[in-house]
């Protein structure tokens, strides 16, 4: 089956078969790279995500552990008794003390925050807030030992802070009427704010605070809509304590890493559009691939050319190499190739050149002896032709008919001296006529059932052709197609020329014949007849094809007259040449 593809398709093949394994195998190192450099990011951020939050918890439990720190103050123990043993004056000094403290204490924290203190029994608030206005069922409703996030609506805007609250003695936590403090501690959301600021400087992600029940803590150039986005799909989530995802939005795919607050219960999530993780695996990609497509192209068009220099010629080659195998010695190439095919061309030529005039001796041999088998033909009088015609001259003799003996003795005296000479074998078109002319007018005289029409342009008759090349075909007409149907018999010769080429037609009326049978007819005309002297009509070919060249030659066709129709091509240029 490889045997009849051609070079180019065997080419093309190989260059497939080359780029499909390395295609394959660029891929699944493509698909890996971006695999391991994904976890490897993974892994990278993840540890990122959870050493801050390691700070951030380690900043709210050290404020948290504010609240233990103040509930053992001696000026907190005096402030839960001062109703008990101390005066207006003591009493004042105690809150200015304890305010101090707590001020001190908040100040030693580089995050915002608020410090109260609450005495059920004396119902006085002491705080570094000095707005805040708390009593005791504030604190029944807000009451927790973790960290909460509340947002709070105040003059001045909203606020938010995460609260924590303790009591003394601790253990009466869940029974806030008998405790003698309680203590609340609060930082600033704020302050998560600025922390996400200093975690985005230096990195292409876009970090925030995420819990489920409320709004995410951005940093302050978050993209908030694409957060939002992300958060309104986060929710139908189940979020691990850490980990990381690839979710799409707006069709751009983003790599969400994620880790939770132990203390604070919220997840640090960092936000990073995928295609700036894989930008330097992409651009390699892009830059194998077009190196790929280039190398293809490159392959592609040497092969074109190797199929144009190469597969053509060879095509080409083969191609009249096989007309001159089927008889065709005129087939040259002409065809621009390269400088090696361009001589192979040329040596191909001058052979079948040779070929050529070696075949054309031979045929001109064959036609020299058809010649002289010829001459000795129109040296010898037809005795059945001749007889008839002086049997018809007989009759009209008794018949005392003597206008009918002229005309006999006249038609056929100019027959027979232009069948006789054999001087000159090319003759005018014009002295080729009137012999058939003399001798329709004896056949017409003969069987008084037979018309004839010429009609062949002036400019056609002083065209030399062989001579007898007309005779044959019309007395073939009236023999096998007039003579075999009754009634009247038509003959008609036409004649047109072009620039080209020059053609006669010879139609009958006669019986005719299937187109099957025309269609073989015409076959037989390329036939070599060997050394067998052929048929009229088959030398009339020959002699056309040899003094003409080209496409001249015999053509048979149906006639509207019923009959057939003879077409004798007669090219010029050959001619001229």
């Amino acid at each position: 089956m490889l045997k009849n593809i051609s070079i180019f398709s065997k080419i093309m093949i190989i260059i497939g078969l080359m780029l499909i394994p390395l295609l394959l195998m660029f891929a699944y190192s493509n698909q890996v790279s971006m695999n391991v450099v994904k976890s490897e990011i993974e892994k990278s951020n993840v540890n990122r995500l959870s050493f801050f939050l390691n700070q951030m918890d380690t900043n709210a439990e050290q404020l948290s552990k504010v609240a233990f720190t103040l509930g053992r103050e001696p000026e907190a123990i005096k402030f839960q008794s001062i109703h008990m043993s101390y005066d207006l004056f003591d009493t004042i000094q105690i809150r200015q003390t304890l305010m101090e403290k707590i001020n001190l204490q908040s100040a030693s924290y580089s995050w915002t925050n608020k410090l109260s203190m609450y005495s059920p029994n004396l119902k006085q608030l002491v705080s570094t807030n000095p707005s805040e206005n708390y009593d005791l069922d504030y604190f029944k409703s807000h009451m927790s030992s973790d960290w909460t996030y509340r947002p709070i609506m105040r003059d001045n805007g909203k606020q938010n802070y995460f609260y924590r609250y303790s009591t003394e003695p601790s253990l009466l936590f869940s029974d806030l009427s008998n405790v003698n403090l309680i203590i609340e501690v609060a930082f600033a959301a704020h302050n998560i704010e600025r922390m996400l600021d200093q975690f985005k400087e230096g990195s292409i992600g876009d970090p925030f605070f995420y819990n489920d029940n409320y709004d995410p803590i951005m940093n302050a150039t978050a993209n908030q809509e694409i957060i939002q986005e992300l958060v309104g799909l986060l929710k139908h989530e189940k979020l691990l304590p850490s980990g990381s995802q690839v979710i799409e939005v707006k069709g751009i795919k983003y790599m969400l890493n994620y880790a939770k607050s132990n203390s604070l219960d919220w997840y640090l999530v960092d936000v990073v559009p995928l295609q700036n993780v894989l930008a330097p695996i992409t651009t390699s990609r892009n830059l194998f691939y077009t190196t790929i497509s280039m190398l293809l192209l490159t392959s592609i068009l040497s092969s074109y050319l190797l199929f144009k220099n190469v597969q053509v010629p060879i095509t080409r080659l083969i191609a009249s190499v096989n007309h001159l195998k089927r008889g065709n010695f005129s087939t040259r190439l002409t065809y621009q190739a390269n400088r090696e095919f361009t001589i192979l061309f040329n040596h191909f030529n001058n052979m079948a050149e040779q070929i050529q005039d070696l075949v054309e001796k031979v045929l001109r041999e064959k036609i020299r002896v058809r010649d002289a088998n010829l001459k000795q033909l129109q040296s010898q009088i037809n005795p059945h032709f001749l007889y008839n015609c002086l049997a018809f001259i007989q009759s009209m003799a008794q018949l005392e008919n003597k206008q009918a003996i002229i005309a006999m003795t006249r038609h056929l005296s100019k027959y027979y001296r232009y069948t006789t000479r054999i001087e000159h074998q090319e003759i005018s078109l014009a002295s080729e006529l009137e012999l058939i002319t003399n001798y329709l007018e004896i056949q017409k005289l003969q069987t008084r059932r037979l018309e004839y029409c010429i009609d062949v342009p002036e400019t056609m008759k002083g065209s030399l052709i062989p001579r007898l090349l007309v005779q044959p075909i019309v007395e073939n007409a009236i023999i096998h197609g007039i003579e075999c149907k009754a009634g009247i018999g038509t003959i008609m010769i036409t004649g047109c020329e072009t620039e080209s080429i020059s053609t006669l037609t010879i139609e009958d009326s006669g019986i005719g014949t299937s187109l099957d049978e025309i269609a073989k007819f015409n076959e037989k005309f390329s036939i070599d007849r060997g050394e067998e002297i052929g048929h009229g009509m088959w030398n009339v070919h020959q002699r056309l094809r040899h003094q003409f060249g080209g496409r001249s030659g015999v053509l048979v066709s149906e006639s509207v007259l019923g009959g057939w129709k003879v077409t004798l091509t007669m090219e010029k240029v050959s001619v001229s040449a």
